[in-house]
């Protein structure tokens, strides 16, 4: 896109920030079925954490315009650990882009400005949690070389009981 660019984001952009998160947690929810629902107490809370992340030096929340239109955000985070190598380490830990927008490099300039921001700060390695199911960011990060090293599993407490129950009965 030639008319992109690219920008940190500003306390004035809370409510634009928010309306992306929001959207951002549909397109997880349409992608698995399975995942966590953000009740209407969380999307109260989400202004609260854009506006922390706004006054924390270890996050970076950034985004992306076209036409003075914001249609894509990426937020970034650096944890500086001592008991686990590498020490410090980013942290991808949201990034949406409008469907309009998609394929059309907005994620790949997000992530160039981004990975300054990880450089600066030192960090060894870089991490990123997306939905398994959201087959666009399946797609995007193993094209960024990202592999997958941990898998995270969820059950209800009922449905791990009634099996656990089956599996006590044959033994």
């Amino acid at each position: 896109m030639c008319n992109l660019k690219i920008r940190r984001a500003a306390s004035s952009d809370l409510d634009e920030i928010v309306a992306l998160r929001l959207l951002s947690q549909e397109h997880f929810e349409e992608s698995n079925p399975l995942i966590w629902r953000t009740t209407e107490e969380g999307k109260k809370l989400i202004k609260q954490e854009v506006e922390t992340d706004m006054t924390d030096s270890n996050v970076l929340a950034l985004l992306a315009e076209a036409d003075g239109e914001v249609i894509g955000y990426v937020r970034g985070e650096v944890t500086n650990r001592s008991d686990h190598m590498p020490r410090t380490v980013g942290q991808i830990s949201l990034m949406y882009v409008m469907k309009q927008f998609r394929r059309k490099g907005v994620g790949r300039a997000l992530m160039k400005e981004l990975c300054k921001f990880f450089k600066s700060n030192k960090a060894e390695n870089l991490t990123v949690r997306y939905i398994i199911g959201n087959k666009e960011a399946e797609g995007f990060w193993a094209k960024l070389g990202f592999e997958s090293i941990t898998i995270t599993g969820s059950t209800y407490i009922e449905e791990l009981d009634s099996k656990l129950n089956v599996i006590a009965r044959v033994c």
